[in-house]
């Protein structure tokens, strides 16, 4: 379960402590246990832990692959989906989201075809966990929200939902979209109580307490996190006290109390280290970093915390926590007047706040240039990004140093010779600073402005009685005469419109007559040719099946019996040439067993047209000097191609293929299969020496090519010339279209 999991594994950033030999010696009895089973239980077990320490990615698309393999040949649904959900986990951890969704999608879409709930909901969950990671909110609440829908009612997926439903409310959380957050983190704590899961509840509250945090309910927060921290130490949840340890060193640094923030954030750190993934290691030294660049004397300590923090978020693409490492180095090197170097970490933070596009990111980037262009002297620039903090902050958005970006944007205005507009907000920095002032001030204000409003409405009302009275009077008058001339102009178009409708009617049943009849006709037609075609497809792939069992079975066999009594009878004076003889006749016989491996029918149940096509064209034996590609366009569920196009697009290729060897002459050929909205079309192409279609008769094979195309309503073209090579193109209307 992504985010909640309690592995206590360490991780091998850290052989100094002792713990990477534990971790190498299990995985490589894991290892061990697949070499010798050789099946997809032990490699998936290979898997689930690479999974869980999120750690040689690499490895775990190896053994991906290794299930793929058994999926292609036992043909199963079950084997292809452990597949593709483990290379979708395997590029979530590079921090590729876009292979990591692909190979998910494929993955769910199998499951939910199966109806394998627990198989879905499993990949909802991991893909709402590694979008909120990658900061794409949106696609992560689509997930899991789907996994949600799914559990909501099932008991035995009742812990997923309290998992998902905590993600859920992490997303609204992460956005800074604080009261969407509270109200999805407060309903995800009634459940867990509910359930009596004691550890989810401990997420709850940790959620809770920073949400109130951000919402500056200090009371709430510290209550929070007191409830968590208590029952982390009585269950021994060390991974989780890690978090909790983090949110209370960020509230002490909020209030002004960096020194007492540090044990909290050094204890967090050191959990982390010890318990911990790249994700929490990065988090906490962020954390860490940020509490002692409050601190003047701890700056250059900051420095070399925050820098430790990048290449581990890198490495798990936390764009979220990039963006605050980013802010936070601009800061310390402006504060030790060095722009160059704070100019350079802006440069960083402005690219991913433009990625990201959200409320947090953007107000970090504007507050962090805002001061090194005031530094720099350059007080235009400066204005710019001041304006842009306060008017978030004007829109809700809450910092508890609000008032300095007032007070900066007033010494900006002075340095600009605009007193006036440095007198605005020097005022508004001390109207917010001093809170009671403010309210007083607003009392005031209040009382006038009452008095004054409550004077004008009085007379207003009058003034308004009597233009009211007037104006009804006015408005029955016109009322009753626009009505009678209303109901009546009513009344003529519905005569009129119902006529009209009559004569349509007849006009529409007389015309449909006439296309039923020509309908009919046509249909009639269209299956006494599809009837015709389709017996001759099917007994010549019935010929083809008999002739590829022919091969195998006897033919086969009967030359590797002829070769064994021929090796036994020259044992003993066998000559060179008589062992060429025999390895001539030994690859006659492999050529023939590869040609009825081919000649049978493919099985399109679980695997798909581009996995056949694919198969087949990197197995296939080339004479010297002859080059074959194969491209298919990417990001396609095959699957939803009909199983008969399939098919008849493989035989198609491999007709056309065997054509383009034989007789082209060719140095390269190259086959794609693309689709594109409605149309799937499939195109070989040769450089060889081509022929003249209007004197050359059509052949068997392009005979062959044009009736399986009619079976299933597709359209060939041929383009030839002599000298110019053959380039074939069939291309078929697919009632389907990928979203």
């Amino acid at each position: 379960m992504k985010m909640f999991r309690t592995l206590f594994i360490l991780l091998c950033l850290l052989p100094q402590l002792g713990w990477g030999a534990d971790e190498d010696s299990e995985l490589s009895l894991l290892r061990q246990k697949a070499a010798v089973q050789k099946d997809v239980k032990g490699y998936s077990a290979v898997c689930e832990y690479l999974s869980n320490i999120e750690l040689h990615p690499d490895l775990l698309l190896l053994y991906a692959d290794s299930i793929y393999q058994l999926a292609m040949q036992e043909n199963k649904a079950a084997y292809f989906m452990e597949c593709y959900r483990w290379r979708g986990e395997a590029y979530f951890i590079q921090g590729d989201f876009t292979n990591g969704a692909y190979w998910y999608r494929k993955t769910l879409a199998l499951a939910e075809r199966d109806k394998r709930l627990e198989d879905a909901v499993t990949c909802c969950a991991n893909m709402g966990y590694y979008f909120n990671v990658a900061a794409q909110y949106d696609s992560a609440r689509y997930y899991l929200k789907r996994g949600i829908d799914m559990t909501e009612t099932v008991p035995s997926q009742s812990a997923q939902y309290r998992n998902m439903l905590t993600n859920y409310a992490s997303s609204f959380l992460f956005e800074g979209k604080t009261d969407s957050a509270l109200v999805y983190a407060l309903r995800a704590e009634k459940r867990s109580l509910a359930d009596k899961d004691t550890a989810m509840w401990i997420e709850n509250l940790n959620q809770l307490g920073t949400i109130y945090r951000r919402k500056k309910s200090m009371d709430e927060c510290v209550e929070n996190f007191k409830k968590a921290l208590s029952l982390c130490e009585a269950q021994g949840n060390f991974r989780t006290a890690t978090y909790i340890y983090g949110n209370i060193a960020t509230v002490y640094g909020e209030w002004k109390r960096p020194a007492d923030a540090i044990p909290f954030s050094q204890k967090a750190l050191e959990y982390a280290l010890k318990y911990g993934t790249p994700q929490m290691i990065g988090i906490f030294y962020v954390n860490l970093g940020a509490i002692q660049i409050s601190m003047p004397e701890k700056k250059r300590e900051a420095i070399a915390t925050l820098q430790k923090a990048i290449p581990v978020l890198e490495s798990v693409n936390n764009k979220r926590r990039l963006c605050e490492a980013y802010n936070h180095l601009t800061n310390a090197y402006l504060y030790l007047e060095q722009a160059d170097s704070a100019m350079y970490y802006l440069h960083k933070l402005e690219a991913l706040s433009g990625e990201l596009k959200t409320d947090v990111e953007r107000y970090r980037y504007h507050q962090a240039r805002a001061q090194l262009l005031q530094y720099r002297e350059d007080y235009a620039g400066a204005v710019q990004s001041y304006r842009h903090l306060t008017d978030m902050l004007e829109a809700g958005y809450r910092d508890s140093k609000d008032y300095e970006h007032y007070l900066h944007l007033s010494e900006c205005y002075h340095a600009l010779h605009c007193d006036g507009l440095a007198y605005d907000n020097l005022y508004e920095a001390y109207a917010i600073r001093d809170s009671a002032f403010y309210h007083e001030y607003t009392e005031q204000l209040s009382d006038f402005s009452v008095k004054y409003q409550t004077q004008e409405k009085e007379l207003e009302i009058a003034r308004l009685r009597q233009s009211e009275l007037e104006r009804e009077e006015l408005l029955l008058r016109n009322r009753v005469g626009w009505g009678g001339t209303g109901a009546a102009l009513l009344i003529v178009i519905l005569v009129f419109l119902y006529i009209r409708q009559r004569q349509k009617v007849k006009l529409a049943r007389l015309a449909q007559s006439v296309g039923e009849k020509e309908r009919q006709f046509l249909v009639l037609q269209k299956e006494t040719e599809q009837r015709l075609t389709q017996k001759y497809i099917d007994g010549l792939e019935s010929e083809r099946e008999r002739m590829a069992t022919e091969l195998h079975d006897d033919v086969c066999n009967s030359l590797l019996a002829f070769e064994m009594n021929f090796r036994s009878m020259t044992e003993e004076g066998c000559t060179p040439a008589m062992n060429e003889q025999l390895t001539q006749l030994s690859n006659t016989r492999e050529r023939l067993r590869n040609m009825s491996h081919e000649l049978m029918p493919p099985a399109f149940q679980y695997a798909t047209i581009d996995e056949m096509l694919s198969d087949y064209l990197s197995h296939l034996a080339l004479p010297k000097g002859l080059k074959l590609e194969y491209h298919a366009t990417e990001l396609i569920d095959w699957k939803r191609i009909p199983q008969n196009v399939g098919f008849e697009f493989y035989r198609i290729a491999q007709e056309a293929v065997a054509n383009a060897v034989k007789y082209a002459e060719a140095r390269h050929i190259r086959v794609e299969l693309l689709w594109d909205k409605h149309i799937l079309s499939l195109t070989v192409r040769d450089d060889g020496k081509g022929f003249d279609m209007s004197k050359k008769k059509k052949g068997i094979g392009l005979r062959t090519i044009v009736q399986r195309a009619d079976a299933i309503g597709a359209t060939v073209d041929c383009q030839t010339a002599p000298g110019a090579g053959v380039d074939l193109k069939v291309t078929v209307n697919v009632d389907y279209e990928y979203g």
